[in-house]
């Protein structure tokens, strides 16, 4: 829990780190004098999060609320899904290698400029500038989570 400081000595061990600036400064100024100044020292965790929210509320703000994200992501989804389905239906019938390269064009079509673009730098990824091994720890823990509520239920 974030701890309140005021005029340098803690006060507060078990202080709510959510709660406004402004009603930290009414607190403070009702229970020990508008003179008195005060500092909360987050944990770790309180500090990650906080981070967090303040991205989050950007994205929101400059790029797509929530939803709009998550659709675009359903829509990537289905997108691969559907084109690596074709490519795995036609790959595992081709006879030939005239063939196998046939069954690579949906989905060349599809996103092979890409790669192009992540190359020349005109498209990056979130999961570029966070950290590959970053995002595979969010992944396997977010899905572990997710599993271990389902066999719990």
């Amino acid at each position: 829990m974030a701890k309140l400081f005021v005029n340098g000595q803690a006060v507060e061990q078990f202080f709510d780190a959510k709660m406004p600036q402004h009603a930290v400064a009414k607190l403070v100024a009702e229970n020990f004098g508008e003179e008195s100044t005060f500092s909360v020292e987050l944990t770790v965790e309180e500090a990650l999060q906080q981070s967090r929210e303040v991205v989050r509320s950007a994205l929101e703000q400059q790029v797509a609320d929530s939803e709009s994200l998550l659709g675009t992501t359903s829509d990537t989804v289905h997108l691969l899904l559907n084109e690596l389905s074709g490519f795995v239906n036609k790959l595992s019938s081709a006879q030939t290698l005239a063939e196998m390269r046939a069954s690579t064009e949906s989905l060349k079509t599809a996103i092979g400029d890409v790669e192009t673009k992540v190359t020349n730098g005109e498209l990056s990824f979130p999961y570029q500038t966070k950290g590959q091994s970053d995002v595979m720890a969010d992944i396997i823990s977010r899905a572990n989570g997710v599993d271990a509520v389902i066999k719990a239920q």
